[in-house]
């Protein structure tokens, strides 16, 4: 009997010994693909030591499933394995607990994850560092219901579920394209390739880019110079694909001290049709990752992502400026503004603006899209584009043409197994609408037949006439202006002086403002009476009313303006009165308007001041003649005539 329990026990140990390895064997292979990268086959090879009935380590198996998860992206699997990982709270690091709460944050339990960051920052003994982060999940609480009026729609792009970013090329994009469609199944590898744009969110077949430039691996971030002769992009290091550890420094394998294909930045030039292969730029190390280029219109300026050491944390976002043809001086980091404690990526710069991606400020949780605006070399706070630019996953990528306002973004958002999709966005933005009224600046009566040209100006500087229209007696103007395009507009009337204004891309309250009234000073014409209704003087004086005082610094303006005319100045009564002291009155307040214009700079010698008394009455109000005040108030004017 103890014979036959010896053996039975001997058989369970040789069973369990034989499992334990068969187990111990299935996760150091997935360690080794976790090691490479490749998190499909790690995740197949941990499910499958996962399912052998004695586990090596339940701890580590967890957190292995629960990493690999989190890299491939599948926020919801991840987020359920980190659930089971902090039930380890005798051996959990607390960096899986900040993971963790990350993670909530993908699948919006934002008041969970404000708990777990507390647990986080409470457990390595800086309990202030959660008030950022719990800022961060109110912020996205407030906002996640705010959506922006855009249009986003899938594209019919294939990535494989992996973006690795796009640019406007010819009449379409380059996009990382997957080398085969086993993607669903194992890691496979991209390439640069173009699509042409055949309709909204629709694309023609993709074909890789000809020549040399796609190698091996990956191939992705394309960033093309202005004239698209030369390409920016990220790749892998190296191409060797097996090697003993003793060969990588003798035969110069690039790798990383961690035995790691680390990711480099090429620039590769056209040659006819054919891409040559790319070149690895000088900012490149075998000691950190250089990816996400983007190079400027004038092509002296190469924005990337690094975790280079020196940074805020994880990758930060860093320029460095052109030296010569075939070099690149000392990178430059973009500051705490930008940066923050994790990842900063996919730089992508439109006039002004800087947008990228960012899982360290405010957001909805992953990576969102931002934008800061870039002011004498330096950067704004970062503004979060919001919905539905954002989601609760991953949103980057982002490239626009701000001019037909359309452009592209990846993302995660769609599923529960972080499959990467491009979408295209257009923005419903309703039309600036700016009206005002032409006025004649002296008498302040309504222009007609004032003639308004509209043009729109290109980015090359040409203008094109959009909008043609003359005033009617009413002289209102009213403008229908697209949003972020520069406009010129010109007025033009024979009798009044030609104006033109400026209407800039962005920022145009100032333009606005003054188009509430358009205000035109009349051509001088020899002989000409302009009346000047709002001029007005005491009772039974010659003094000036304080309120006549900006008729008059508008006559002053109008002399300074044409300086080589004279005019005079004449005052007129109603008939009521003595015809006498009518005629001294208007003749005081004649005297009283010139020597008010010299104070205010006019000389005295292109000035005359004359009264006239009733002498030159308008209508009928004559003596003896009943008028109502109205009509009495049309003869006592003050005009003025060009000499």
């Amino acid at each position: 009997m103890k014979r036959d329990i010896k053996n039975t026990l001997l058989i369970v140990l040789i069973f369990v010994s034989g499992v334990t390895f068969g187990q111990k064997k299935h996760l150091d292979k997935g360690d080794e693909f976790f090691k490479k990268r490749m998190y499909i086959e790690a995740i197949e090879e941990y499910r499958i030591a996962l399912d052998e009935k004695v586990v090596f380590s339940k701890y580590k198996m967890t957190k292995r499933i629960a990493q690999t998860y989190k890299m491939l992206f599948d926020y919801e699997s991840a987020t359920k394995w980190y659930g089971k990982l902090a039930n380890f709270t005798d051996e959990l690091e607390p960096q899986y607990t900040f993971d963790y709460a990350l993670l909530l944050c993908n699948v919006e339990k934002y008041e969970e994850a404000k708990a777990t960051f507390k647990l986080y920052f409470d457990a390595i003994g800086k309990p202030e560092g959660s008030k950022k982060y719990e800022e961060i999940c109110d912020w996205a609480i407030q906002n996640k219901d705010k959506v922006n009026l855009v249009n986003l729609l899938k594209t019919n792009l294939e990535t494989g579920g992996r973006s690795l970013g796009l640019d406007f090329y010819k009449d379409g994009v380059v996009y990382s394209k997957p080398e085969s469609n086993d993607f669903s199944t194992k890691t496979v590898y991209y390439d640069l390739a173009y699509s042409k744009r055949a309709d909204t969110a629709v694309f023609d077949s993709s074909m890789v880019l000809s020549g040399d430039l796609n190698n091996s691996f990956y191939e992705g971030t394309p960033s093309f110079s202005a004239d698209q002769s030369k390409v920016f992009y990220t790749g892998n290091a190296t191409e060797v694909t097996k090697y003993r550890d003793k060969k990588v420094k003798r035969k110069g394998i690039q790798l990383s001290k961690e035995g790691l294909n680390i990711l480099h930045i090429y620039e590769s030039k056209k040659d006819g049709n054919s891409w040559v292969k790319g070149k690895s730029i000088s900012i490149n190390s075998t000691d950190y990752d250089c990816v996400f280029p983007f190079i400027t219109k004038d092509g002296k300026r190469l924005f990337f992502a690094s975790n280079m050491p020196g940074g805020f944390g994880g990758f930060d976002l860093y320029y460095a400026d052109a030296k010569g043809d075939s070099s690149w001086n000392t990178p430059v980091n973009l500051g705490k503004s930008i940066n923050s404690e994790l990842d900063e990526m996919y730089p992508y710069i439109d006039s002004d603006t800087l947008y990228f991606s960012s899982k360290g400020n405010k957001g909805f949780g992953g990576a969102d899209i931002f934008k800061s605006a870039i002011v004498n070399n330096s950067f704004s706070d970062p503004k979060n584009l919001g919905k539905p630019y954002n989601s609760s996953k991953d949103d980057f990528s982002f490239i626009i043409n701000n001019k037909e306002r359309f452009g592209y973004l990846s993302s995660n958002r769609e599923g529960t197994h972080g499959y990467d999709n491009i979408y295209e966005f257009n923005i419903l933005e309703l039309p600036d609408t700016i009206r005002g009224v032409a006025l004649n600046k002296i008498t302040e009566n309504a222009i007609e037949g004032l003639l308004v040209k509209l043009y729109e100006v290109s980015d090359s500087g040409s203008q094109e006439i959009v909008n043609e229209f003359s005033t009617n007696d009413d002289g209102k103007v009213q403008l229908i202006l697209k949003k972020h395009v520069e406009y010129v507009v010109t007025f033009f009337h024979p009798g009044f002086d030609a104006q033109t204004f400026k209407i800039p891309a962005e920022e145009r309250a100032d333009i606005v403002a003054k188009f509430g009234l358009l205000l035109f000073f009349p051509i001088p014409k020899k002989d000409e009476i302009i009346k000047i209704d709002n001029i007005y003087f005491d009772y039974n004086k010659a003094s000036i009313k304080e309120s006549s005082f900006p008729a008059l610094d508008v006559i002053a303006e109008y002399l300074t303006k044409n300086s080589d005319i004279r005019v005079e100045l004449s005052a007129h009564t109603d008939s009521r009165g003595s015809g006498s002291y009518n005629l001294k009155l208007s003749d005081k307040r004649a005297k009283s308007v010139v020597s008010h214009l010299i104070n205010s700079g006019i000389a005295k010698n292109r000035l005359l001041g004359n009264g006239y008394g009733e002498k030159r009455l308008v209508n009928k109000c004559g003596n003896n003649v009943k008028c109502s005040d109205e009509e009495h108030q049309e003869n006592r004017r003050v005009e003025m005539k060009v000499l």
